[in-house]
């Protein structure tokens, strides 16, 4: 065998193991999304039909279940009245009323929250490519500032003239809102009514919302964004997609869905 045959089997080898190792690091991640996961749940006493899905993924922090919501008030009776209602309503507060054939999904995010903007992606691809299996509901958890509270309210305000989903769009990619000037630009390039957004964002509709968000998140103890009830599994952070599409799957015979 000649050095150079040696030499060249040699190089083959090692592209071949470079190559071995790229299609292992890139290969096992995509797997591992699309295996069989083995779920571990947790019943939530006092809660049913919902259950705790326990070793979810990172999530991040905020420094308190209130943070954002800025009335200047302190807990109120409203606020109990609020937090009885969850307890008693759990899937309305997390779903809204009525009924659906598809699986409900909520979502407490936070505009500021960078793993918030992941499992956007990761839910709102495969909702758009399979709209009969399943269905977001959206809520607004500003905990990280006072940036993350003017973008709550200002996509709050956007639903009530019909256009969440395109003000949510927007600010999801430019989290770092900081005034209503921001927004104004915003409301100019989707036509919205600008004195009534306005007006809207400190409204008393805006507040209530915001206030039985903070509810829920105190009942089911969501202390950090994303935070998510898929049916009557609730859990704080990140799943891999392969992941999630078993969990709505295993949640076709969700109670929720006939509220």
């Amino acid at each position: 065998m000649t050095a150079k045959t040696t030499d060249w089997r040699r190089r083959a080898l090692l592209a071949g193991g470079a190559l071995a190792v790229a299609g292992w690091v890139k290969g096992v991640p995509y797997l591992a999304s699309h295996v069989q996961p083995d779920f571990a749940f947790e019943d939530i006493p006092d809660l049913p039909p919902f259950r705790r899905l326990q070793g979810a993924g990172a999530s991040t922090p905020g420094a308190a279940i209130f943070a954002g919501i800025d009335t200047g008030e302190p807990e109120t009776d409203a606020d109990d009245e609020l937090e009885q209602f969850v307890r008693k309503n759990p899937c309305a507060a997390f779903f809204g009323e009525g009924s659906s054939n598809t699986v409900p999904v909520a979502m407490f995010s936070d505009f500021a929250c960078p793993i918030c903007r992941v499992m956007d992606d990761r839910l709102t691809d495969p909702e758009a490519s399979d709209p009969d299996t399943f269905h977001i509901v959206r809520h607004q958890l500003p905990l990280l500032g006072v940036a993350s509270t003017v973008a709550s309210r200002a996509v709050l305000a956007a639903d009530l003239q019909g256009q969440y989903c395109e003000m949510h769009a927007r600010l999801i990619r430019t989290p770092a809102v900081t005034d209503e000037r921001f927004i104004a630009a915003i409301e100019e390039d989707l036509e919205l009514d600008a004195d009534r957004l306005l007006e809207d964002m400190q409204s008393d509709a805006i507040d209530r919302r915001r206030r039985l968000t903070a509810a829920i998140t105190l009942v089911f103890g969501f202390i950090g964004t994303p935070a998510f009830a898929v049916g009557r599994t609730v859990f704080m952070g990140s799943i891999q997609t392969g992941s999630l599409r078993e969990l709505i799957a295993d949640e076709k015979a969700n109670p929720c869905l006939s509220l």
